[in-house]
């Protein structure tokens, strides 16, 4: 199971032991397919070496700021998923500048760990031979062999049988102590997540639901769009007035672009009915782009309850249509604090608003070509690099007031984006205005309704070169 790295939040290696003089870190990061091996040369982004400082045993690395360079939320109407994977090496050197093979870390799972230890009953070249050990069950290819008197360090090339194995150098002869180290290679998965500073040091966020709200408000015959982790999430079963519809088994292949999984509210037993068959094919399904996009937004059979399984307690979402209005909804779309794409609807009266900068200059507009005069139709007072950006405020009308934290993570977002469902979908970038909001509750304010204005996060007219 990986553990979850948040790049918005510091993450915090520590590596320690009484003899530690420098530690250094290779860091890997990558996407796509999880790599279960050693890590790859070209993968290998950042190497870092620090000394122990006042002897106090050991050195502590942060990299979320070094991850988060290898990760770029985009949103344009698809929901994809936006992680990477991280691999670690941990070298660990002595003042004398012999290596360390068994210290500690935090987290605990990068520490090596002692594979076997003993003594060689026999000798030949390039092996180790113990008649007394059990290598096929504990010792792997690529695990450090050190010798316990010399302090020679090979690896493991081959587990010929239960007591022999096959080494890059010949270091060991009969009578010869050894120690077997397996080396950690922990793959690790980064979001664009954070924690708040109250969770404390390396927070990890839910590991099914990838939003804070159980209850999800959607304009009427609008879809939602539900991020999960599927790595922990087992099914999803959809409801409607109490009553199971259908159950999707989640499928996670330990690519990156699986890992953050999207449910939608559209269920219907009979997909065939929303898809092409090929008929000169078989009859084979055929996939369409345009046809899942729509499914997305679209809701063609009635959902009203989700619940997200897993290997722990399930959870519950509960969907709330909108009370019809006269205003066309707005789909606002934010990177929350799980790294995820969440969507939240403002579905009354918005507004929008332009404001406008230049600098002014005074311009002659005298003509001396002959009789000095000027031309009482010229500009005097003119304008220079004039520039526009427009706003919108929109309203959520009445939500349910645990909507409060959802508020809290659009403020904190550094990524928001504004679909406009119309005739067409239109997706432009927006960064909020409002820089605060007083969070409302039943008991104080009867109704929580939020006015949130929005800046477009780009000039009116076309500045692009």
């Amino acid at each position: 199971m990986a553990q979850i790295i948040n790049t918005r939040s510091p993450f915090y290696i520590k590596v320690s032991d009484s003899s530690l003089a420098t530690a250094t870190l290779k860091l890997y990061i990558y996407d796509g397919s999880k790599n279960t091996g050693s890590p790859n040369d070209a993968d290998l982004k950042y190497t870092i070496t620090k000394s122990e400082l006042e002897n106090n045993d050991y050195v502590v690395f942060e990299i979320s700021e070094l991850i988060r360079d290898y990760i770029d939320v985009k949103y344009d109407g698809e929901y994809d998923s936006y992680c990477v994977w991280v691999m670690f090496d941990i070298d660990v050197t002595s003042g004398s500048g012999d290596e360390i093979f068994e210290w500690t870390s935090t987290p605990p799972d990068l520490q090596n760990t002692l594979a076997a230890s003993g003594t060689a009953t026999g000798t030949s070249t390039n092996k180790l031979i113990d008649s007394s050990a059990s290598f096929t069950s504990t010792v792997q290819v690529g695990d450090i062999a050190v010798e316990d008197q010399s302090g020679y360090v090979t690896t493991v090339t081959s587990v010929d049988s239960n007591t022999q194995l096959t080494l890059d150098d010949n270091i060991y002869q009969s009578g010869s102590g050894y120690f077997i180290y397996r080396r950690s290679y922990l793959n690790m998965i980064a979001t664009e997540g954070y924690g708040y500073f109250e969770e404390g040091v390396n927070p990890e966020p839910s590991r099914t639901l990838l939003q804070s709200n159980k209850i999800i408000y959607r304009p009427s015959d609008y879809n939602v769009n539900i991020p999960i982790f599927a790595e922990d999430t087992t099914s999803v079963t959809y409801f409607y007035n109490n009553i199971e519809i259908r159950t999707d088994t989640i499928s996670d292949d330990d690519n990156t672009n699986q890992k953050i999984q999207y449910i939608y509210s559209y269920v219907n037993s009979d997909t065939d009915t929303y898809q092409e068959r090929v008929l000169n094919d078989g009859g084979t399904l055929e996939e369409s782009v345009c046809l899942d996009r729509f499914l997305r937004n679209v809701e063609t059979s009635p959902v009203d309850k989700i619940i997200i399984n897993s290997s722990g307690s399930p959870e519950v979402v509960e969907i709330r249509t909108l009370d019809c209005s006269i205003y066309d909804p707005i789909k606002v779309t934010f990177v929350n604090k799980y790294g995820a794409l969440q969507d939240l609807w403002f579905d009354k009266k918005s507004m929008n608003s332009i404001n406008v900068q230049s600098n002014d200059y005074k311009a002659s507009v005298m003509d001396f070509s002959s009789t000095p005069t000027y031309d009482t139709s010229a500009h005097q007072n003119r304008v220079l690099d004039l520039v526009g950006k427009e706003s919108i405020t929109m309203n959520t009308g009445y939500i349910d007031e645990e909507y409060n934290e959802v508020f809290r993570q659009l403020m904190l977002s550094e990524q928001v984006w504004m679909t406009k469902l119309t005739d067409t979908e239109e997706v432009f970038p927006l960064r909020p205005k409002t820089q605060s909001l007083q969070f409302k509750t039943r008991t104080n304010d009867k109704l929580v309704n939020y006015t949130v204005e929005f800046d477009f996060a780009f000039d009116k007219i076309n500045t692009i070169r």
